[in-house]
């Protein structure tokens, strides 16, 4: 069966064209010269009509004036500063526009018309290299006449100066009077801002100066008041918090309990070290008790370490209180810190023995203290609470006050801006007046002529070069379009790939052509066969290894199938399938296999011309039963090979094949020979192909690549697609002895995408069936001579 469908055989060719460029230029290269000849021959044409046309430059440096240059006396150009862009483009729509064009005409009496000069003329900006963002113009002006464009670009370059120049002048003139006005004005309101703004200053006692000149700006004063006393509040308030908290705690402790019930101890604990110094520093105040200094330093001394004892019992206490909580009353470790505060209390104990009795009797013990501190704590509380209010009260009426002086200050703060803005304007008007007081030429722009016009000697066009170009450029395209359109016209082959990706089936052999007058030399003078079939001929020559190649490959399928019978067929007639396979039947005789070669082709017959027989019974005498297969086939001059021809002639050889005594003829020679190979007409001529198909093994499909195109190789494996025939493969038949190419688009081309050469086929076998059906019908003799005719019998 055919493997390949005839889509993707399209798909592929439809790939080729596209990606394989090269190739196209190799195959269509005669295509490609003739565009390019006729790009070349056009532009020759087109060059020889052109008349030539000159041209005039001239380049404009243009430049805005600096009036500081400009006083010192230097020239226009040096003068001139870089302009904008857009100031530029202005400058060209002027050189071009109709206007100025329209007066340098008038004044110098051109002969011209003025949209003749606007299309011949052409002004760009810039200039080459590191000056293509100068402020430069180039105005270009073509013409058949280079004087005449010389006289024309002259012309409007004075037009354009001439206007530049009167506009500028003006433009200085209205500047200055403007800005002088603007002077006078700015000078008034100046003064009346500085006025008001000082007014407003005396107008506001609550405003005073941060710094003695005044010169950093106004302050309020209420703001400043109010910030002091939000600083004394915070602490106020900070302290007062503090003491509340003490009074609290204490308070706590202290209700419920009578003065000789609270114990030294808890005193200490609930006064911190800072509390513990204030009240000692209270209680220790020495009157007139102590008559020398030295009494009253020792004193001093002892009160400072019983202050130090009492402080480390409270902290022994503080620990013991962990203690007990952690490890119970009986651990070693509360018992050492109970010893500890033991040994601290006798040391109390003592040194408050040490004291006189005057003074020990005078001293106040701790419950004393901490009662005498808390009454100071409550007075302390009410002071600072009344202070609160005091401050509270002044903190409100500085914030009423600073908020109307706010909204003042954001009047003088306007006032203040629109001065500063009046002084800088005042400013800017007198710089801009004094630059224009220095230049009494004022102008705007300045025009400086850098390359005056010149005549050319040469025309700028035609070119050769550039038309040259152009036409061969040209030409290059049409005639690649060319082979574009001949490559997809074209369905001749291109490589053995493209046979075998339309066919669906590999090519098994590349046949050259047989060079017969080579082989007519070793042709013996006994046989009677053609010179053709050179395995008989010349068994060992080059092209018989050929058919030695294709024998292998037969051989191959038929043992691994075991198939034997096969029909050779080709798409249209002279493809040489008769000469492939009598050389093929040869080349399998020579194994020793017995080989029959049947000819199918009752329209055409050529195997018994091909093995110099005679007219014998065959193939139609077997099918109308007039014979067996014994008595039709003749073994040949090669050993092994026997032949069955075509046998009598026959007005219906289709009918014929589709007998059942063909099949039965098929499957006998399958019986008795190892290979039988049929001959069969050409499958776009008849339909004779098409029957044989359905019942052989296999189908080798013979083909000249340069004579079949895409189209006729497709259709006919259509036909036998159809037939569900199996194609084991094609053979290539080549024109010429050793071509390497085998005819793959090195032949003529044909462009027929239909089947039209099927009713060329269908004519030629129809005119033999003709001549056929009117000749009388003879029969064979059993030995190769005629008898007398059917018709007579």
């Amino acid at each position: 069966m055919i493997a390949q469908p005839e889509q993707q055989s399209s798909d592929s060719d439809q790939l080729d064209i596209n990606l394989d460029v090269f190739g196209i230029v190799k195959r269509r290269y005669p295509l490609i010269l003739l565009g390019i000849l006729i790009g070349g021959a056009v532009a020759s044409l087109y060059y020889l009509q052109q008349a030539p046309i000159y041209e005039s430059t001239l380049t404009v440096l243009v430049g805005q004036r600096n009036s500081d240059l400009t006083s010192t006396g230097k020239g226009d150009a040096e003068g001139s500063n870089m302009i904008q862009d857009g100031i530029l483009s202005t400058h060209m729509e002027l050189f071009t526009s109709r206007k100025l064009i329209a007066q340098a005409i008038a004044e110098n009496k051109l002969s011209t018309a003025v949209d003749q000069v606007r299309g011949n003329l052409t002004v760009t900006k810039g200039g080459l290299g590191l000056a293509k963002n100068a402020s430069i113009l180039k105005a270009v002006y073509k013409d058949g006449d280079p004087e005449k464009a010389v006289e024309i670009l002259t012309a409007v370059y004075e037009s354009y100066k001439k206007y530049i120049d009167s506009q500028s002048k003006n433009v200085g003139d209205d500047a200055a009077e403007l800005i002088a006005r603007a002077q006078l004005k700015n000078e008034e309101e100046l003064r009346l801002a500085d006025e008001a703004y000082r007014k407003f200053v005396q107008s506001v006692p609550a405003f005073v100066s941060s710094s003695a000149s005044g010169s950093d700006g106004l302050s309020d004063i209420h703001r400043v008041r109010l910030n002091k006393v939000e600083d004394e509040l915070s602490s106020i308030r900070s302290t007062l918090a503090e003491s509340r908290s003490r009074f609290s705690v204490i308070k706590d402790r202290m209700v419920g309990k009578k003065p000789e019930e609270i114990k030294d101890t808890e005193v200490m604990s609930l006064l911190s070290e800072k509390e513990v110094a204030r009240i000692f520093g209270l209680m220790n105040v020495l009157k007139d008790d102590f008559r020398s200094s030295t009494e009253q330093l020792n004193m001093v001394m002892r009160t400072e370490n019983a202050r130090t004892e009492y402080q480390k019992l409270v902290d022994l206490q503080s620990r013991k209180q962990i203690l007990l909580a952690s490890f119970g009353p009986k651990h070693p470790s509360v018992t050492a810190v109970e010893l500890e505060i033991e040994s601290v209390s006798e040391t109390l104990a003592k040194q408050r023995n040490d004291l006189p009795e005057d003074v020990r009797s005078k001293r106040a013990t701790p419950t004393q203290m901490l009662i005498s501190y808390f009454s100071n704590l409550r007075n302390e509380i009410a002071e600072l609470e009344k202070r609160e209010k005091e401050l509270m009260k002044l903190s409100e009426d500085e914030t009423k006050l600073s908020k109307e002086v706010e909204m003042t200050f954001l009047l003088g703060g306007s006032l203040k801006s629109n001065l500063m803005r009046a002084q800088n304007r005042y400013d800017e008007v007198f710089k801009r007046l004094q630059e224009i007081n220095l230049n009494s030429d004022y102008a705007g722009f300045s025009t400086d002529l850098l390359a005056s016009p010149l005549p050319a000697t040469f025309p700028v066009w035609p070119t050769k070069t550039r038309i040259g170009a152009v036409g061969l450029g040209a030409g290059m395209i049409l005639g690649f379009v060319f082979a574009l359109l001949a490559e997809f016209a074209d369905r001749t082959f291109r490589s053995p790939e493209d046979v075998e990706n339309s066919v669906g089936a590999n090519i098994l052999v590349h046949i050259p052509k047989i060079d017969i007058a080579k082989l007519k030399k070793k042709v013996s003078s006994t046989s009677k066969i053609l010179p053709t079939i050179t395995t008989f001929h010349a068994p060992r020559g080059s092209e018989s290894e050929t058919f030695r190649v294709l024998r292998t490959v037969l051989l191959f399928q038929s043992k691994k199938a075991e198939q034997n019978v096969f029909m050779v067929s080709s798409p249209s007639p002279a493809d040489g399938k008769s000469t492939t396979i009598a050389n093929l039947a040869v080349s399998l005789a020579q194994t020793g296999k017995r080989v029959l070669l049947v000819d199918a082709d009752m329209r055409r017959p050529t195997i018994a011309k091909t093995f110099g027989l005679g007219d014998l019974i065959g193939l139609s005498d077997i099918l109308e039963g007039e014979a067996t297969l014994e008595e039709c086939c003749i073994e040949s001059e090669q050993t092994n090979l026997f032949l069955c021809t075509e046998g009598s002639t026959t007005s219906q050889p289709s009918e014929l094949l589709e007998s059942e005594r063909f099949v039965e003829f098929i499957a006998h020679a399958r019986a008795q020979y190892d290979i039988v190979l049929i001959d069969s007409p050409p499958l776009l001529a008849v339909a004779d192909p098409a029957i044989i198909s359905s019942v052989v093994d296999g189908v080798l499909l013979t083909m000249r690549i340069e004579k079949n195109n895409r189209t006729l190789v497709e259709r006919a494996c259509e036909i036998l697609r159809d037939q569900d025939a199996k194609l084991l493969g094609v053979i290539v038949n080549s024109r010429k002895s050793g071509r390497q190419a085998y005819g793959y688009t090195q032949y003529n081309y044909y462009g027929d995408k239909a089947y039209g050469y099927q009713a060329n086929y269908r004519r030629y076998y129809a005119a033999k069936e003709t001549d056929k059906e009117t000749a009388p019908r003879t029969k064979p003799s059993r030995n190769g001579h005629a008898t007398k005719s059917l018709k007579a019998e």
